[in-house]
């Protein structure tokens, strides 16, 4: 059966190459950018078919071939193709978000809602606190370019965590007390935080946006919150009923109308500059089918964050400060999350887990971490180009490190930390494992 769907996913590769090479000639030819977004994809699939048959996640081959392809010459997009790969990130965001969707138990997101919202903010807060100091005192960045920093590197990655815990709930681990729902529930909240943060720092230090009201900047998060909550409520609400449930073609349309609206969602938020709503507004229950689309976008999303890792943009003193500051700002949000974890009904391995499982960063720091360096840029400022190439290479440094460990932890952690149900320690779900990708079970 696998066989089979290998050689369904290469002729689908083909067929879409070929009609986009009938429709939009050379650029889609073996010279142009988009045919070798399509090569970085294949390869970095390929890439985690190999990583994960030594049973490590296989999101880590398919990051280190983007940056293999990056490094050695064949792909750096520049351009309009610079837009193409920023939305194809999107959309895979988008997909992640909504198979997020699928593990939510609402059983365990009512009964964990205060908990999950004391892991959201306080964890968040605390690491930005702890890298603007640390990044004060040793990359000799301004108070303001530190906090601007600590709130790219607050961002947990939901496209390496979800796959993972996806992986452990199949198996039956954490189920019971929810803890796969606490995390990717979480992680969303988490997300949007940080990003609402970057934005007041970015309209605080960047001329180009003074003429924006700072209130009006600071309220963006929580009115972003709010709008994807009504946004996404109002869709689940419309798909339980529309089409209604006997329809034949009910599994295809609620598919296409809840991935149509999330999309829909996410790049109609950030034209209004609501970036935070359209994330929040794709985490809903939804079938199975977003598994498939998974399978075809996490190699594109990986791969392309590959792409953005520049080995020899780094500079070693930055490197070597920067990862300091990483080590210190990690460890402390671990020490964090098990204090805040405390009072719930997890025992002290599932809260040291659950802390453990915020490690990886990648999605977020890939798409915000060169911006402030294009600001700086635009702003022709040489003194804020440095601080911006700063944050960037801690971005960097953050993808490169935290993404293939913090995967390898929670597959490691998850089965001593966790306990199994008996219903899972004899026979995993056939039906749920049939529809998910293979590669993500590790």
């Amino acid at each position: 059966m696998l066989i089979t769907r290998y050689i369904a996913l290469v002729l689908l590769g083909i067929l879409v190459w070929g009609n986009m090479y009938t429709m939009m000639g050379t650029a889609a030819g073996p010279e142009g950018q988009l045919f070798k977004i399509g090569v970085l994809a294949v390869a970095a699939y390929l890439c985690g078919c190999i990583v994960n048959f030594f049973t490590l996640p296989s999101l880590l081959g398919m990051l280190l071939m983007g940056v293999l392809l990056r490094n050695i010459g064949f792909i750096e997009l520049t351009g309009h193709y610079l837009d193409v790969a920023a939305d194809l990130r999107k959309v895979a965001l988008v997909i992640i978000l909504i198979r997020a969707g699928l593990g939510l138990d609402p059983e365990a997101l009512k009964r964990l809602t205060g908990m999950i919202v004391r892991l959201s903010v306080i964890p968040s807060v605390a690491e930005t606190f702890v890298v603007a100091v640390t990044s004060h005192f040793l990359l000799e960045l301004p108070w303001l370019w530190s906090i601007l920093l600590g709130s790219v590197m607050a961002a947990v990655s939901p496209a390496v965590v979800v796959p993972c815990l996806f992986s452990l709930q199949d198996r039956g681990y954490g189920r019971s007390k929810g803890i796969p729902t606490l995390v990717i529930a979480a992680a969303s909240f988490d997300d949007i935080i940080s990003v609402s943060v970057f934005g007041v720092m970015l309209s605080i230090l960047s001329p180009i946006f003074h003429n924006r009201n700072l209130t009006m900047t600071i309220l963006r998060g929580p009115i972003g919150v709010l709008i994807g909550m009504i946004f996404g409520t109002c869709l689940g609400m419309l798909l339980w009923f529309v089409p209604e449930r006997n329809d034949r073609f009910v599994v295809t349309l609620r598919t296409i109308l809840l991935g149509g609206g999330g999309v829909l969602a996410l790049f109609a938020s950030e034209a209004f500059g609501y970036d935070g709503a359209g994330p929040l507004s794709c985490v809903n229950p939804v079938v199975d089918n977003f598994a498939a689309f998974w399978t075809i976008f996490q190699p594109i999303l990986f791969g392309l964050i590959g792409t953005e890792i520049n080995l020899y943009f780094l500079d070693i003193q930055t490197v070597q400060l920067g990862g300091a500051c990483l080590v210190i700002s990690l460890l402390s949000r671990v020490l964090v999350s098990v204090c805040v974890a405390a009072g719930g009904n997890l025992n002290w391995k599932e809260k040291i887990f659950v802390a453990w499982a915020w490690f990886p960063k990648a999605t977020v720091q890939a798409a915000i971490g060169p911006v402030a360096l294009d600001i700086a840029r635009e702003m022709e400022s040489e003194e804020d180009e440095v601080y911006a190439r700063k944050v960037l290479i801690v971005a960097v440094l953050a993808i490169l490190i935290t993404a293939p460990i913090g995967a390898i932890l929670i597959n490691i952690l998850g089965p001593r930390l966790l306990q199994q149900e008996s219903s899972f320690s004899l026979e995993m779900p056939k039906l749920r494992q049939s529809s998910e990708n293979p590669q993500d079970v590790t």
